[in-house]
């Protein structure tokens, strides 16, 4: 038995590295996929809003984003608990998509999008203060430093877009900081909830929750005439809208989610800066924008600094307060 078991010992060691490098490198795959879904959908949501007003188009695309989710759990054969703990699990999609996504919807109609993607690009270091303050969970020097970068490359790929939106754009730069802080809070808590709900069922309460929330601001908008139903799109917007749902909402969060699970919640932030580079890509593509020298810095420095820090404490005993 000593001669059997002796060589087993190494062998059980290496196969747990590989399989914990594994399993990092598909969460980083995974948070990858979920930057380019967001990057991308926001390109298919800007041609989205000529076919229907924000809050309308915002619960369109959850309605659409709930449906594909259940169909997926259906599929998957998982379970979606209704105890207590998948309760208040499922309120945590009030933060986002609900309120994140509702405010900064309402924030870009009186402000710029340079504006939004300047006070966006917080939110990798409100997520690191939050994380602190809630959990006191703790960020390296070096994945600060890597976040700054990332916040300065976003800030460069939004340069040549500012302008002065006067008392209307103050407005607006509130409500995309209320609602960028809304987005980093459902980070440090669904960093908490993922480990105990598997990240589909997780997603599927959570927007469930989100589309419950638009369909009350959508009633609200349409009574005090903010907005107004007109007539109704085409195949092709509904196509637009659907599609944009799924892939900015449905995918994007199962995908985030799932890549929550291994990775540290200051690394999953810094991830999130590769929003603006899929963003301007897609943008470049499918609309024809000329990239300028700016943004390719830009992108070139939110690149840098997530390579930098991709496999640094990405395993799960960096995943401090858990």
């Amino acid at each position: 038995m000593t001669a059997l078991t002796g060589p087993r010992g190494p062998e059980r060691k290496g196969a747990g590295q590989n399989g914990a490098g594994r399993g990092r490198l598909r969460a980083v795959l995974f948070m990858v996929a979920s930057a380019a879904c967001w990057g991308l959908a926001t390109v298919m949501s800007k041609g989205a809003l000529d076919h229907a007003p924000p809050m309308t188009l915002l619960a369109v695309q959850l309605a659409a984003s709930v449906a594909f989710l259940g169909v997926m759990i259906l599929v998957t054969g998982q379970r979606v608990g209704l105890d207590r703990g998948a309760t208040r699990a499922a309120l945590s999609g009030a933060l986002e998509p609900g309120l994140a996504y509702a405010l900064g919807m309402a924030g870009l109609t009186m402000t710029s999008a340079a504006s939004a993607s300047m006070i966006g690009s917080t939110e990798p270091i409100i997520v690191v203060a939050l994380a602190f303050l809630l959990f006191r969970v703790r960020t390296g020097l070096g994945q600060l430093a890597a976040i700054a970068v990332a916040m300065a490359g976003i800030a460069l790929t939004s340069f040549s877009d500012s302008r002065d939106g006067g008392q209307a754009g103050l407005i607006g730069d509130g409500l995309i900081v209320l609602g960028t802080v809304f987005a980093a809070l459902y980070v440090v808590v669904s960093s908490r909830l993922v480990t105990a709900i598997a990240p589909l069922p997780l997603a599927f309460l959570q927007q469930a929750v989100g589309l419950l929330l638009a369909l009350l601001l959508l009633g609200l908008a349409l009574i005090l005439g903010l907005e107004r139903i007109g007539r109704l799109p085409g195949a092709e917007g509904w196509a637009l809208m659907i599609g944009s749902g799924v892939v900015q909402y449905a995918l994007a969060f199962w995908f985030y989610l799932l890549a929550l699970r291994r990775l540290p919640v200051a690394s999953a932030a810094l991830f999130l800066a590769l929003i603006p580079v899929f963003g301007i890509g897609g943008a470049a593509v499918f609309l024809g924008e000329t990239i300028t020298a700016l943004q390719a810095l830009g992108c070139a420095l939110i690149i840098g600094a997530i390579l930098s820090t991709a496999w640094s404490g990405a395993g799960p005993g960096a995943r401090s307060g858990h």
